[in-house]
């Protein structure tokens, strides 16, 4: 075990679930908590340990991790009598890894100065198989005091640290990364239907473009999915359409707002669930 205490941990889905096998693996004492306990039994098995509530977690931790569905999550476990805040001890620090909204990372930071807790929105780039091997980007908004002081444990769950500005800036630039996502992922798409539609075998094309200027990991990830019409997730559409949606909240962004209608689309039609390379199916099979 480290020196460092003991760390909480709220989201056990798949990117936390992953986060935490990897601060577990360098010997810290993981403690905790999610909405559907059943999630928590391989974690519980292999040495973590259970925390009924957010008011136990941070009272029993001085640093604590989260990574939820989405705002009106982040609020309900930060915000409020129950919330981590104010059961947290003055010197804790909390780093909220969801994407979230700007204004609400701003506001949970006013709250917690109040109290002497430090704050950082954190979130994250790099899917579910770069919270696997650790190697998360970070895009982190709050005062370098609590950036610091987390650190070493943001480095054993990625290889990249962002410190962006003052609270908000973290989330402000994940939604860039997601505004730029949909992008590529359009085009992409457009660029495999045009070759399909010309006759030629998309794999072939995708080979091309993986090794020109188009090309980048997310094409490498996702474009051989994409080619094949495996629509297996490692990142949802309907968590995209949220992402797309707070960046939407906060400028004109035309290209994002077709991304998101599109998805919107696939979303209706029962495919929600689908991974983002679904987005494709927008073009073979056009609906009305």
């Amino acid at each position: 075990m480290t020196e460092a205490g003991p760390v909480g941990f709220i989201g056990l889905g798949v990117m936390g679930g992953a986060m935490v096998r990897r601060l577990m693996g360098a010997g810290y004492e993981v403690h905790i908590h999610a909405r559907t306990p059943e999630s928590a039994a391989p974690f519980l098995a292999n040495g973590a340990r259970w925390a009924e509530d957010a008011a136990t977690l941070a009272r029993t931790c001085r640093t604590v991790f989260t990574i939820v569905g989405g705002p009106d999550d982040v609020a309900e476990l930060y915000l409020g009598e129950a919330g981590l805040i104010a059961h947290a001890a003055p010197g804790s620090v909390l780093v909220d890894m969801t994407t979230s909204t700007p204004d609400l990372a701003r506001r949970i930071t006013a709250e917690a100065q109040a109290r002497g807790v430090m704050t950082l929105d954190a979130p994250v780039t790099g899917g579910a198989p770069g919270a696997e091997v650790g190697t998360l980007t970070f895009m982190v908004g709050g005062e370098a005091e609590a950036l610091k002081a987390v650190r070493p444990m943001l480095s054993i769950m990625g290889a990249t640290i962002f410190a962006m500005g003052p609270a908000g800036a973290g989330q402000t630039t994940k939604a860039s990364n997601q505004v730029a996502v949909a992008g590529i992922l359009m085009g992409l798409a457009e660029a495999l239907h045009h070759a399909e539609t010309a006759g030629l075998d998309p794999a072939n094309v995708l080979e091309v473009l993986t090794t020109g200027t188009a090309g980048g990991p997310l094409m490498q990830r996702l474009g051989p999915k994409m080619a094949a019409g495996d629509t297996t997730a490692s990142f949802a559409i309907d968590h995209f359409i949220k992402d797309l949606g707070i960046a939407l909240d906060t400028a004109p962004l035309p290209a994002a707002r077709l991304c998101r209608d599109l998805y919107r689309d696939i979303s209706e039609a029962g495919g929600g669930a689908k991974g983002i390379q679904a987005l494709i199916e927008t073009y073979r099979c056009p609906r009305s």
